[in-house]
């Protein structure tokens, strides 16, 4: 069974702050991206700076959580259904289902 999953960790401000986000496939990363505060700090202006920074490092970990959420909704699911008979779980579809007489 394949685990997907994510993570969203700050960026260093010599980088931009802001997030990196990290899509991973049973552990191991397989795509992501970068969410830096530029773009989100100029959108949220505000009467101190600090507050600006605020509202822009969470518009930023919003777009990085949309984007995981998207990605995680497009994986395929490993599991097969599996039907139960007399035996317990099956791959074959049930041919005749009796039901209780009510």
């Amino acid at each position: 069974m394949t685990d997907y999953g994510y993570a969203i960790d700050p960026r260093p401000a010599e980088l931009g702050g802001g997030w990196r986000l990290r899509l991973l496939e049973n552990g191991e990363e397989v795509g992501g991206g970068v969410f830096p505060l530029s773009p989100y700090l100029s959108a949220f202006p505000a009467t101190d700076e600090a507050n600006e920074r605020e509202m822009a490092e969470k518009a930023a970990y919003e777009d990085a959580l949309a984007e995981a959420s998207a990605w995680l909704a497009t994986r395929p699911a490993d599991e097969e259904p599996a039907f139960l008979d007399d035996e317990g779980p099956s791959d074959d579809l049930p041919t005749r289902i009796t039901l209780p007489k009510s």
